[in-house]
């Protein structure tokens, strides 16, 4: 993760639009990993060795190697561009997808102490951002005095929780029954209609492109699931996003299954450095500011409460 990590800062530094653009020379990385890991690598090559062999056990590309214009055994790392499965989406914009985790649980742990509540319940859908999310539960649930009950079809939440080694004295985890997409480590199908009707607290989830309010995702399959998350199950919605979800235009083909207006709250990033350029998906997340009220602001990250429209709005807009 801690590439990941160099690559991210070197594109919030830069002008570029896209962090697929970023190329680091071997060297640079070497010479960041040596100062946070305290180790000497052997060479240049050697580091590229163990990134294959991580890629092997994922089972999917991460980075692109370009010999370009470099000396023998000196070559540029980019990120690989077509990162489209879990396990390669977990590793994108992590620093941003740990904040609005935190976000996400702070709100959960405060909202629970001010009711003076014994147990929470929470629905997790799918995305990689919810997975750091179940990565914090993992590590942070047993130092509170609050029961969390957590339903998911989300397989990265599942196979996190279950870990050895997560102290699971108060979590207990649900899951639903159907197709498993292997691609977004999701399980479809329509949910029974028992977990329409329970209580949840608090339904959290991610999306993968928002444009004019409307939120999209690459598979029809999980696009049907969702619209049914977000429209029949109870509980307070709550939207995770990097920023890097909002687009420009439309994807073609691909159907909306809700609006950013059908969530309670929504938790974003903040980034501290505020001389960075800006960026074309932050300027977009600017356009949808007048939706919001703040609710926190943190250091961190932002929540921020969803102003409601009438409710024939949503339907004129899907339209």
């Amino acid at each position: 993760m801690n590439i990941f990590f160099l690559f991210e800062r070197k594109y919030e530094q830069s002008d570029m639009e896209s962090i697929w653009m970023i190329k680091l020379p071997i060297e640079e990385i070497k010479s960041e990993l040596e100062e946070i890991c305290s180790v000497h690598y052997r060479s240049n090559l050697w580091i590229y060795t163990q990134l294959r062999r991580y890629e092997e056990d994922l089972g999917v590309r991460l980075f692109r190697k370009d010999n370009t214009g470099r000396k023998k055994g000196s070559f540029f790392l980019s990120i690989s561009e077509n990162m489209v499965e879990f396990n390669q989406k977990q590793h994108l914009y992590v620093s941003d997808k740990i904040k609005v985790a935190n976000g996400t649980f702070d709100k959960i742990i405060n909202e629970a102490k001010l009711k003076n509540a014994g147990e929470v319940r929470i629905f997790l859908g799918a995305g990689s951002t919810i997975f750091h999310l179940a990565n914090i539960l993992a590590e942070r649930a047993s130092q509170h005095p609050l029961k969390f009950c957590v339903y998911t079809h989300n397989l990265g939440v599942l196979k996190r929780l279950l870990e050895a080694g997560v102290d699971m004295k108060n979590i207990d985890v649900f899951t639903v029954k159907g197709q498993i997409d292997p691609i977004t480590y999701t399980i479809l199908g329509r949910l029974d209609e028992s977990d329409t009707t329970i209580p949840y607290d608090y339904v959290v989830m991610g999306t993968s492109y928002i444009n004019n309010e409307l939120l999209y995702v690459e598979s029809r399959k999980e696009t049907g699931l969702k619209d049914l998350i977000l429209h029949q199950m109870q509980g307070k919605k709550i939207l995770v996003l990097t920023k890097h979800e909002f687009i420009d235009q439309p994807i073609e083909g691909l159907p909306a299954y809700g609006s950013i207006r059908d969530f309670d709250s929504v938790v974003v990033p903040v980034h501290s450095n505020a001389d960075n350029p800006k960026k074309m998906h932050e300027l977009a997340f600017e356009q949808y500011r007048h939706l919001f009220e703040p609710e926190i602001i943190h250091w961190n990250y932002m929540i921020l409460k969803v102003r409601k429209s009438a409710p024939e709005t949503r339907r004129q807009q899907a339209g």
